[in-house]
């Protein structure tokens, strides 16, 4: 059993102070970040659900930036007046990690769903849709709300969620989610433990992430690093448009500089042209800072693939397809991740095979075989309890091994994009295990049961991907790594994150919702948990069988993507990755290619005629970009929050 005060205690006990400051997860770290969690929770949701900021659907959280420069200020006074009181490095980038994971976890596409999923089957069935007669009854009381009285506040606002009666009836779900959530989490540093040092030390992946926190609080580098003019100049770029664009907003007679997608376009009226539909034409400085510190292959993939992706389009047009979903975009995705995840597994296959070999049979034991024990017993008991909790839920015992077994394929398949591409932001709509599941066995073999519960996840699958936590905490021990943190404190620290994080969010939502009123300034996230109810309503009302083109159209995805990896593999001028072809089949990267080409251009242009001094010479000004526009957009959201004012949001 995880009891944080027990571990805190004997971690105070058995430590000295110095040997803590150097390990850098601190007991004051934590508490710094804890007590920072349920401020930026409730950011989160002012920015991404009143206002619509969306920080959570980006790689590099723009509101955790934000807070860890203001913390390098304050170090900053600290080192000047009270020397022994500054935080290392270490310290902050303790805070950095949790917080990043509490981040996630209240994301637009996480817990925020979450909460109104509880609520939705109960308050919006009516009977036209018929929502109590199809699936009322399979779903269990414990994790959702099935009186009225309880939602009516929530949904309608103009009320506090403090009263007996509100608490007490959210209490149970409450409850029984976080305690899912930090199970979820632990679950996941276990599988992030066991491929840590393949994907650290032995293949040494990029973590391009993690580059702008690490360079911007480094104590031996970082003052001469921020005295650098070009960073200041793309500071000064970047924030400038977004200063400029923000008044504007108020006084329209500044000039507005556009660099939202939805401002440029270019549309293509005649066939087979027209098949590709919209092409969105942005400028995001901050994109272009991001794509610059990304490998130069994957962030020309990236955009390469984005106009593949396109040019199906235009050739289904032209061979006269008339397939419905063409070109099955989430089909393909699904067999890409996977044909990623088990390349992966066959690249580091020595290192796995010895390691369980290794940690199996006690012949030959060296320092970490206690450690991978520990993280392959919690891999097996946290996976079991979420297959209970899920069979609990609803699921059959088959079925719920199987959802998490995909779910957890998955997340571990995005950690390695992440920790080798770096995108600035990542989308695979439709590639989770409930897709996948009902398109392999259709929706009437599943039953009633199994797709009930399929829906009360529907917060983990639907784009998730776009906020997974678990990617942060591989990230986490890259900078352990980089920075010389303790990785078993740093462990206690996320499960700390995963716990804090959870409830600070259930608290935020609940406390704007039971004010503003869920159905009206909430109704972003209502209205993705009612979709999820909806497309239940579609399953039972009208079943299928095995979509025999949807499983063709995975299997063209997945023997595409083999055979990018083996020319990549047999051919080293072979310059195309197939992650980017992963991470460009759906929407999002469609508003970010084009900044992407920009930077990728900039970059090639440096390497071949600069080399790679000019290259490390050019990364302070793109570093600023992201500063310039991660600051001053962060300043505006808090200016719109605390005055109550519509405000320019400078992401999406």
């Amino acid at each position: 059993m995880f009891r944080p005060y027990t571990i805190l205690k004997s971690y105070m006990k058995n430590s000295s102070i110095t040997d803590k400051r150097l390990s850098g997860v601190t007991l004051r770290a934590m508490i710094v970040a804890m007590l920072i969690m349920p401020l930026n929770a409730y950011w989160i949701i002012q920015m991404e659900v009143v206002w619509w900021g969306f920080p959570t659907i980006i790689t590099l959280f723009y509101n955790v930036i934000f807070i860890l420069l203001i913390l390098y200020c304050i170090n900053l006074i600290l080192k000047k007046y009270i020397p022994k009181w500054t935080f290392s490095q270490g310290e902050l980038m303790t805070v950095y990690v949790m917080l990043s994971i509490a981040t996630a976890l209240s994301g637009y596409d996480m817990m925020q769903c979450l909460v109104s999923l509880i609520g939705t089957p109960t308050w919006y069935a009516t009977p036209e849709n018929e929502w109590n007669e199809l699936f009322g009854q399979h779903l269990p009381n414990w994790l959702v709300i099935k009186d009225k009285k309880v939602l009516e506040g929530y949904f309608n606002g103009e009320t506090s969620l403090y009263s007996v009666e509100y608490l007490k009836g959210w209490m149970m779900p409450i409850i029984s989610w976080v305690g899912f959530v930090v199970v979820l989490i632990f679950t996941m540093l276990c599988i992030s433990i066991i491929v840590r040092k393949q994907w650290i030390d032995n293949e040494k992946l990029a973590y391009p992430i993690i580059r702008l926190p690490y360079e911007t609080t480094k104590s031996d580098t970082v003052i001469s690093f921020f005295k650098r003019r070009s960073l200041w100049i793309g500071f000064a770029l970047a924030g400038g448009i977004d200063l400029l664009n923000g008044l504007n907003y108020f006084y329209p007679a500044i000039p507005f500089i556009p660099v939202k997608p939805y401002i440029h376009g270019i549309y293509f009226t005649q066939k087979p042209w027209s098949a590709m539909g919209y092409i969105p034409i942005s400028l995001y400085p901050f994109v272009i800072g991001l794509g610059f510190l990304m490998p130069l292959e994957l962030a020309i993939s990236t955009w390469f693939f984005y106009l593949f992706w396109k040019t199906q389009l235009v050739l289904g047009s032209v061979a006269g397809w008339q397939l419905a979903g063409y070109p099955y975009p989430t089909q393909q995705v699904g067999g890409t991740w996977i044909a990623l995840l088990l390349f992966s597994l066959w690249i580091g296959r020595t290192y796995f095979i010895n390691l369980i070999k290794r940690i199996f049979t006690k012949k030959t034991p060296q320092k970490d075989d206690r450690m991978y024990r520990m993280a392959f017993l919690g891999l097996f008991l946290g996976t079991l309890f979420l297959v209970l909790f899920a069979q609990k839920a609803g699921m059959s015992l088959l079925i719920a091994i199987s959802f998490f077994v995909i779910y957890l394929a998955l997340s571990t398949a995005i950690t390695r994009i992440r920790a080798e591409l770096g995108p600035p932001a990542h989308d695979m709509y439709g590639a989770g295990p409930d897709y996948i599941l009902t398109t392999m066995f259709g929706t009437r073999r599943l039953g009633p049961n199994n797709l009930t519960a399929f829906s009360l996840f529907y917060w983990i699958n639907r784009e998730a991907y776009r906020t997974q936590p678990m990617p942060h905490i591989l990230e986490g021990f890259k900078l352990a790594q980089l920075t010389g943190m303790n990785e078993r404190r740093l462990s206690y620290a996320m499960i700390l994150s995963a716990f804090v994080g959870g409830i600070s969010c259930f608290w935020a939502f609940l406390h704007i919702g039971y004010n503003l009123g869920a159905s009206t300034k909430l109704y972003g996230r209502t209205w993705f948990a009612r979709e999820a109810f909806s497309r239940l309503q579609q399953w039972l009302s009208y079943p299928t069988d095995t979509d025999i083109m949807g499983l063709s159209f995975m299997g063209i995805g997945f023997i595409f993507t083999l055979g990018l990896l083996i020319l990549r593999s047999r051919f080293l001028w072979w310059q195309l990755h197939p992650v980017g072809y992963a991470v460009s089949g759906w929407w999002i990267i469609s508003i970010l290619w084009f900044p992407i080409l920009i930077s990728s251009t900039i970059k090639y242009i440096i390497l071949k005629y600069g080399g790679i001094r000019k290259y490390r010479q050019a990364i302070p000004f793109f570093i600023g970009l992201i500063l310039g526009e991660y600051i001053i957009g962060s300043l505006w959201s808090l200016f719109g929050i605390i005055f109550s004012l519509p405000i320019y949001v400078f992401w999406y």
